[in-house]
């Protein structure tokens, strides 16, 4: 097949993650694949570090003729079988323009966000996409329930898959803490994402004077940027733990991080679909996440992790210390929460699912 994969973000985030680890395993499997992206798009950078064909577009409004005529362009020009896209506006624009040229259109949804009421929107889903992909129940249950015209047939749940068979550096543990001045004995809580207010950091970071009640030594480390991290910082400096918070930023080897971790928080808020999660499942960390969106879709409480309201400080206080106190229970945690990472969320088992739908979108004439 001849794939086109289309965003209009120029960030790096979840859904550009997906895109670029599909169009890479698409086209080691013999398929030509190309992206359509954003002018200074972090994931037009990498795709074309990877030699991925990119063309390079201007997003701007909703009604945009110019870049329909693009897209319309673009897919005649490749002979382009499925172009599938991961925003609305996308849709609106591009989608429009593939259709035209004969091109099967599958828009993405990666975060449980409600579909528009717009007559726009229901045309665009109903004449202009052939399927939907949708990263999982809750994502799919949310589009149904704000779109009650859309059929359930049209929605497929293919979840996000990483490398779940990849070698562990047995060296990374005391490596990682090193750089940060842990002891092997120090007690580690390890967060990953974005520093927002959805990802909901605070709620660990408020309890961390309360552990280290408990151990002196402990420390929270944080990896990502974003607008809260000086509150978060004011939180530890105001509590007078300032010393057992770190803030790590941007980390381009969370695998070596994970290892140094003995306990990984997930507190968001609201989820796309907690691609940190699962990292840490894979590399053998027991996981404390939130009880919302798609998360118990990944975590089966009790079995290969713990779930916790994400507004409850003690419930999470608490979740922490019953793993920190109970190396055996830490123990199951982990071994049931690899095999459910390599059984439900690998990269394979994606791509196989990906591929054959785009198939069956693409023969259904």
């Amino acid at each position: 097949m001849r794939i086109l994969l289309s965003s209009n973000l120029t960030e790096w985030g979840g859904g550009e993650l997906w895109m670029l680890t599909t169009a890479l395993g698409l086209r080691e499997r013999g398929h030509e694949v190309r992206l359509a992206v954003a002018v200074g798009s972090v994931l037009g950078h990498r795709a074309a570090t990877a030699d991925l064909p990119v063309h390079a577009l201007r997003f701007r409004g909703d009604l945009d003729p110019a870049n329909t005529w693009r897209y319309w362009r673009l897919c005649r020009e490749h002979r382009i079988d499925v172009l599938c896209l991961n925003m609305d506006k996308v849709l609106r624009v591009g989608g429009l323009g593939a259709r035209l040229a004969g091109a099967k259109v599958i828009p993405r949804r990666g975060s449980e966000m409600p579909v528009g009421s717009k007559i726009s929107h229901r045309f665009v889903y109903l004449k202009v996409a052939a399927g939907v992909i949708a990263n999982s129940q809750a994502t799919r249950n949310t589009m149904l329930e704000s779109a009650p015209w859309l059929t359930p047939e049209k929605i497929r749940v293919i979840y996000n898959g990483i490398d779940a068979d990849r070698s562990v550096d047995s060296e990374a543990r005391g490596r990682v803490r090193g750089e940060m001045g842990a002891a092997e004995t120090t007690p580690v809580v390890g967060m990953i994402g974005e520093l927002t207010s959805r990802k909901n950091h605070r709620v660990v970071v408020e309890r961390l004077v309360e552990l280290r009640e408990r151990w002196p030594d402990l420390q929270v480390w944080i990896a990502g940027e974003g607008p809260e991290w000086d509150h978060l910082a004011r939180i530890a400096t105001d509590a007078g733990v300032a010393d057992g918070l770190r803030l790590l930023g941007f980390r381009n080897d969370v695998p070596d991080l994970l290892a140094g971790v003995d306990v990984f928080c997930h507190p968001a808020l609201r989820e796309g679909f907690g691609y940190a999660i699962v990292e840490a499942m894979v590399a053998g960390c027991p996981v404390v996440a939130a009880r919302t969106s798609n998360i118990p879709e990944i975590v089966d409480e009790g079995r290969t992790g713990l779930l916790v309201d994400p507004y409850d400080g003690e419930g999470w206080r608490d979740a922490v210390v019953s793993l920190l106190d109970d190396p055996g229970r830490r123990r199951s945690l982990i071994l049931a929460a690899r095999s459910e990472a390599r059984a439900r969320f690998s990269v394979v088992r994606m791509l196989d699912e990906t591929e054959a739908y785009f198939r069956e979108i693409h023969a259904n004439r």
